[in-house]
């Protein structure tokens, strides 16, 4: 269905983040829709093991990479576009994972050049307090993010990766135009970047956070098995 290099593009994702899912003591409070530096957590540049980490959840792991792609097939779907899919449920499910590839290309896009540039690619928690504070953090973290050295900075690897991505995807979309198709792709990866960061601003880490690996419990030690018959006869 989809161009061979796409599938090629992704497999050194896939195999590099294959170590990266094992790590049980992250400095971070991962989340079923992403990962997140808690307010109570002092920040720090994310290492290239927790990169691969974020990348591997945020394209497979989390189930909001996938809640997201069924959203947008299903007004996809609604709306007969494209219209060379049809209808039914076999239309519905090519809809399903165009929408899925077009998302996780844009992340592996965003995260790739943001890992390129020193740039934080976590959702960081406001320190503030009061709703609409809280509110505007999210939204403004969308276009903004940190260097290495924690100072803001506009973050245009997420703008580069969406709608590069989102115009690369018209590719392997029937009859989809880069200047309607392509920029739409681009704006809906922003919509849903709006709605995981409010998300993660105000979900309490409890409710969301992965369980982590508990310690294989250590074994008793065998104590050695005496004779009776060997004690009486000595």
């Amino acid at each position: 269905m989809f161009p061979k290099f796409i599938w090629l593009a992704l497999l050194p994702y896939a195999l590099l983040a294959q170590d990266a899912a094992n790590i049980t003591k992250p400095s971070q409070s991962d989340m079923l829709v992403g990962t997140r530096v808690p307010r109570d957590l002092p920040w720090s540049t994310p290492t290239n093991e927790e990169r691969m980490r974020v990348l591997w959840r945020s394209l497979f792991l989390s189930p909001g990479a996938y809640v997201r792609s069924t959203l947008s097939a299903t007004s996809n779907h609604l709306a007969n576009n494209p219209s060379d899919y049809g209808q039914g449920w076999a239309a519905y499910g090519k809809r399903n994972a165009n929408s899925f590839l077009t998302f996780t290309l844009q992340d592996a896009a965003g995260q790739g050049l943001a890992a390129a540039a020193h740039y934080e690619m976590r959702y960081i928690q406001c320190k503030c307090t009061g709703f609409l504070p809280r509110v505007g953090h999210a939204i403004a973290f969308n276009f903004i993010t940190y260097d290495q050295k924690g100072k803001k900075v506009f973050n245009w690897p997420s703008f580069v990766g969406s709608y590069a991505t989102g115009m690369l995807s018209t590719t392997y979309t029937p009859n989809s135009k880069w200047s309607a198709q392509g920029i739409q792709a681009g704006n809906n990866a922003f919509v849903f970047g709006i709605a995981s960061s409010l998300l993660q601003e105000f979900t309490p880490a409890k409710f969301f956070a992965f369980r982590k690996k508990k310690p294989a419990a250590t074994p008793p030690p065998i104590q050695p098995q005496t004779n009776p018959g060997n004690e009486s006869n000595q």
